[in-house]
């Protein structure tokens, strides 16, 4: 399987859920608005897996993208030895690949999640209900990707496990 076709899959997972959330909105009369709100969160942050996590067409192919993913992974791998250390050991052809199936949820992770849950921790230390509310959406959004891309990375042995093998 090539980077490229790796790269696409992981977009069709992540535009998957985000399908589904747009078709669990339209689903919600507009009145219900608490929950219209908290489907709201859960789409967009679907939507960010693919523009900020995959940078989905920002750089106008796919080949593109892929190119600038690889030029940004060396600054974030930095905070990762572990998966600095394996993926400093692959070919060129194999870190494109590495670079496909784990550099979004690695960026996501980084750049997201990380100041996601330190900002939830606060808004649950400050009781304030509304931040914590929309916070847990955006966590329970990105971890439900990375659950789909780690599903699909166990199916086709492809780097499983290097999130929650402690690998990072």
């Amino acid at each position: 399987m090539t980077a490229l076709e790796i790269d696409k899959i992981m977009y069709d997972i992540a535009t998957g859920k985000y399908t589904d959330c747009q078709r669990r909105l339209d689903a919600v009369p507009k009145d219900h608005k608490v929950e219209r709100k908290a489907l709201i969160i859960e789409w967009e942050m679907y939507g960010l897996c693919n523009r900020a996590g995959l940078l989905w067409y920002a750089w106008g192919t796919r080949e593109a993208c892929l190119r600038k993913r690889s030029g940004v992974i060396g600054q974030i791998l930095q905070r990762y030895p572990r998966l600095n250390e394996v993926f400093t050991r692959l070919d060129e052809e194999e870190r494109m690949i590495f670079i496909a199936a784990l550099q979004a949820e690695i960026f996501m992770r980084d750049q997201f999640m990380r100041s996601y849950c330190a900002e939830l921790k606060k808004a649950e230390a400050a009781k304030d209900l509304e931040s914590s509310f929309e916070l847990q959406i955006k966590i329970g959004a990105c971890e439900n990707v990375f659950k789909a891309w780690e599903q699909w990375r166990r199916e086709n042995d492809l780097y499983a496990g290097m999130f929650s093998e402690g690998l990072s």
